[in-house]
């Protein structure tokens, strides 16, 4: 499978992220250095104070995936764009290494932003079924590709990483969820619908400027999956930290109904992905952190991600 953790990530140095933006791009202020999973990102602005990221990516991505990402970028009708370098070109190479600039989207990620009000999380909603009616028929070399994050794999990556779950009593909630996918989700699968999408809204890949504007960032993770897939991630995100988690959820939902809406099937099936997408969370989390055990951005979500699993536990099932 790729994407297996990935541990090749760039080591570029602020000094020479500043040579590649002024010489590919004429942008010469550096503003700071952003977070990652697996790329480096550096935020620089040119002379009217326009932003943009330069994003160097990890030495094992492929060409095709991000020129996978860019034609998902334009098809989307958003403030994110890719911008050309000086001599025309999406994608430039250095050092080996893949390197795209895209605008910087001003806000704040969701993770950061109160309140969650009912018109927010709405507008999440049409945002995230914008975006996949944008994406209904992109058809690409690289959708297909195998992710460790698509939500195919979620059976065998749990059952890859659940030992390292030790405490009993969230052991025993991982494997109540597995047993519940398998018995109601596994048959329905093959019926489903699949697109290309976003398949990464989490909470801080929302940037919201207000309550009727907000963007999504990094299509890191883009590929086909199950379209249900979607609004289910975003959904297990806006829903950590919350007194009323299932309402939360419901607002996105509402609001992703509005605009692109799911099938019968899907609606029913739906918090049975947003379980399967929190487990698929703290058992990677659990793995990350014993290949990269410094990196505090790849568990970020992880200590809420149990609080809201250990909630939901106790909650009657067929009720929610």
């Amino acid at each position: 499978m790729s994407n297996e953790l990935r541990h090749l990530s760039p080591e570029f140095s602020i000094d020479e992220a500043k040579k590649v933006a002024n010489e590919y791009y004429k942008l010469k202020e550096f503003v700071s250095q952003l977070p990652s999973e697996r790329d480096q990102n550096f935020l620089f602005q040119n002379d009217d104070q326009t932003k943009f990221i330069l994003k160097i990516s990890n030495i094992d991505e492929d060409h095709s995936v991000l020129d996978m990402q860019i034609c998902a970028i334009q098809r989307f009708n958003s403030q994110l764009r890719t911008v050309p370098s000086l001599d025309g070109q999406m994608i430039i190479t250095y050092k080996n290494h893949y390197i795209r600039l895209v605008t910087y989207i001003p806000g704040t990620p969701l993770a950061r932003f109160q309140p969650h009000s009912r018109k927010l999380l709405i507008n999440l909603g049409k945002t995230l079924g914008q975006l996949d009616q944008s994406l209904e028929k992109l058809d690409h070399p690289s959708m297909n590709r195998d992710l460790y994050w698509n939500m195919n794999n979620a059976e065998k990556i749990i059952n890859a990483f659940k030992y390292l779950i030790t405490e009993k009593n969230r052991y025993e909630i991982i494997e109540d969820i597995l047993r519940r996918w398998v018995k109601f989700v596994r048959p329905c699968l093959p019926s489903l619908r699949t697109s290309v999408i976003h398949n990464d809204a989490n909470d801080y890949n929302i940037i919201v400027h207000d309550e009727e504007t907000v963007n999504l960032i990094d299509f890191g993770d883009l590929c086909r999956s199950y379209v249900v897939s979607e609004v289910a991630i975003a959904c297990a995100y806006v829903m950590l930290d919350k007194n009323d988690p299932i309402s939360a959820a419901s607002y996105v939902l509402c609001g992703y109904q509005q605009i692109y809406p799911l099938e019968p099937i899907e609606v029913d099936l739906i918090y049975y992905f947003i379980l399967m997408r929190l487990a698929m969370s703290v058992t990677i989390s659990a793995h990350q952190k014993q290949s990269q055990p410094n990196n505090e951005y790849i568990v970020i979500s992880e200590k809420p991600a149990w609080s809201l699993l250990e909630k939901l536990n106790d909650l009657d099932f067929d009720s929610v």
